[in-house]
C-alpha cells in the first residue's frame, strides 16, 4: 500500500511541475493558460484534484445563470475582507480549468498559499469537480433553459447536477427557484430568496415556462408570485409541494438609493444593491449567504459590497453630455438570460436605444440553430420608450425578422452587420440611454463599440 501510494506520490507531484511549467510559460507569451495547464495535469495524474491540497475555505458555484457573476463577485467580497483567494475567473470553468486554478493555489511543494479557493463550474462537471476538491460549500445559482444544442432542457441540467455526490457540502439555494431548490435533499442547505416586489405577476411573463407542472404530482403550480420564467413563489394544490422558506430574504428593493433591506431570521439589515436588476441581485443575494455561512459579520460583509463593483465584462456603463451608456452582457443563443435583459431595459425611465451585439457563436462557426431567437421576448423591446434598435452581427436580418414579428414598428430598426456602421445611424436627438447588448466572449469588441457611442454622441450633442 505504500508503494502504491508513494508511486502515485511521485506522480502527482510530477503532473504538478509539468502543470506550473506549462502555466508560467504560457503566460511569459501573452497567454491566458486558463486550460492547458490543467490538461497536462490531469491527463498525467487522473486524480489530480483529489490530491492537491485544499485551502481552508473551497466554495463551488454551478448553474445554469448567473455563476460567473456570483463567482467573482464572491472572489472580489472575500479579497475586500483581506483573505487571500485561488479562482477560475480568467477562463474555463471544465475540469482542465480547474485543475489550473488549483495548481495555482498551492507551492511546489504542494502547500496551500491561498485561504480560500471559488470555483466556477460547469454544470456538466460539478458532479466530477464538487467531490474531488471536496467543497465546503456549493452555490446552484437556477436550472433553467440554456442553449439547446448543448443542454436541451432543464431536466436535462438538474439531472446531471443530482448526481453530484459530496454529502458534506452546505447547499446555497435559490428558494425562488424550484427546479434547483429541491436538488440533492440530503444535503445541508441554506435558502436565498426576494419578496413579493411592486411588478411581480401571478402568471408567467416570458414566452418559455419550463416548470408549468408540480415535479411531484404532475398538477399544475399556482404562483403566489412570479418575475420571470417560472421563478417566484409557488405551491401545489393538490400535493402541497412549495417553495421552500428561505433564511435570507430581501424584503424592500430601493433602487434609486441601492440598498436592500435583507431578514435573516429575526434580524433585519441594510446592504448596498450592487445593481438594480433583479438577475443581478439574486447573485448578490447568494455570494451574502455564503460569506455569512463562513462566519463573516454583517459589518464585514456590508464593508466588502461597499468597495466592490460588479465585473465590467458582465456591466458596464458611463456618462456622455448626459446620456447613459450601458454595455451589459446578454447571453445569446440562450433565449432566458436575453428576455431578462430586454425586460429591465424596458423598466427602465426614458428615452432609450437598443443595440443588439449577441451573435459571437455564428461568427466562430457557422450554425444554422435560430430557434432560440424564437424563444426570446422580443415583444419586450415594442416599448414605446424605446426609439430605436440596432440589429447587428452575422445574424442581423434574424432579430430583424423578429422583431417585426414582435410588432415593432419598421421605422424604429437599423440592421447592419458592422456594429460600428450601425452605431453611426444611432439618432441621438433627446436620447437618455443607450444600451449595448453584447454576447459572452465580445467584451473586447463591446469596449471599442462603446467608444464608438461616445463619440457619435459627442458629435451630435
Amino acid at each position: 500500500m505504500c508503494e502504491v501510494w508513494e508511486a502515485m506520490n511521485l506522480r502527482f507531484l510530477f503532473a504538478m511541475a509539468v502543470s506550473k511549467c506549462v502555466y508560467y510559460g504560457m503566460r511569459l507569451l501573452g497567454r491566458q493558460a486558463s486550460y492547458l495547464p490543467g490538461w497536462f495535469a490531469v491527463k498525467l495524474c487522473p486524480d489530480y484534484l483529489r490530491h492537491i491540497r485544499k485551502a481552508e475555505t473551497v466554495i463551488c458555484v454551478t448553474g445554469t445563470d448567473g455563476k460567473t457573476t456570483t463567482a467573482n463577485l464572491l472572489s472580489d467580497l472575500l479579497a475586500a475582507t483581506g483573505r487571500t483567494v485561488a479562482n477560475n475567473r480568467i477562463g474555463s470553468n471544465t475540469e482542465f480549468g480547474i485543475a489550473t486554478a488549483m495548481t495555482c493555489s498551492v507551492t511546489l511543494s504542494n502547500r496551500c498559499r491561498v485561504d480560500a479557493v471559488v470555483l466556477e463550474v460547469d454544470e456538466h462537471y460539478a458532479r466530477i469537480v464538487c467531490p474531488k476538491v471536496r467543497s465546503d460549500y456549493i452555490v446552484i445559482t437556477n436550472v433553467l433553459r440554456d442553449s439547446l444544442q448543448r443542454n436541451a432542457h432543464p431536466e436535462y441540467v438538474a439531472g446531471k447536477l443530482a448526481q453530484i455526490d459530496c454529502p458534506h457540502a452546505k447547499l446555497i439555494l435559490n428558494a425562488d427557484e424550484l427546479c434547483s431548490a429541491l436538488l440533492l435533499p440530503e444535503n445541508p442547505r441554506v435558502y436565498y430568496a426576494i419578496a413579493r416586489q411592486e411588478g411581480d405577476g401571478v402568471t408567467p411573463p416570458n414566452r418559455v415556462n419550463d416548470c408549468p407542472d408540480c415535479p411531484r404530482c404532475g398538477a399544475a403550480l399556482r404562483y403566489d408570485y412570479v418575475r420571470y420564467a417560472h421563478v417566484g413563489h409557488v405551491h401545489c394544490e393538490k400535493c402541497g409541494l412549495a417553495s421552500p422558506a428561505a433564511e435570507w430574504l430581501a424584503m424592500a428593493l430601493d433602487g434609486e438609493h441601492h440598498r436592500l433591506t435583507l431578514r435573516h431570521g429575526e434580524e433585519t439589515y441594510t446592504l448596498p444593491m450592487l445593481h438594480d436588476s433583479v438577475f443581478n441581485i439574486y447573485n448578490e443575494l447568494a455570494a451574502v449567504a455564503v460569506l455569512s455561512e463562513m462566519g463573516l459579520s454583517m459589518d464585514e460583509i456590508c464593508a466588502a459590497l461597499e468597495a466592490t463593483p460588479l465585473t465590467k465584462t458582465r456591466l458596464d456603463q458611463i456618462q456622455v453630455k448626459g446620456v447613459a451608456v450601458v454595455s451589459m452582457m446578454a447571453k445569446s443563443n440562450n433565449s432566458l438570460p436575453v428576455s431578462m435583459v430586454f425586460d429591465y431595459i424596458r423598466r427602465k425611465p426614458g428615452k432609450k436605444a437598443v443595440i443588439l451585439a449577441l451573435d459571437d457563436l455564428d461568427e466562430s462557426k457557422s450554425s444554422e440553430r435560430i430557434g432560440w431567437i424564437y424563444d426570446t421576448d422580443y415583444e419586450f423591446l415594442n416599448d414605446e420608450s424605446i426609439v430605436q434598435i440596432l440589429a447587428t452581427g452575422v445574424r442581423c436580418w434574424d432579430h430583424q425578422v423578429r422583431l417585426l414579428l414582435a410588432g415593432v414598428p419598421r421605422e424604429k430598426l437599423v440592421c447592419k452587420q458592422d456594429e460600428l456602421a450601425a452605431i453611426e445611424q444611432l439618432h441621438c436627438k433627446d436620447l437618455e440611454s443607450v444600451y449595448l447588448l453584447h454576447d459572452m466572449s465580445s467584451y473586447s469588441r463591446s469596449v471599442t463599440a462603446m467608444e464608438k457611442i461616445r463619440k457619435v454622441l459627442e458629435g451630435a450633442l
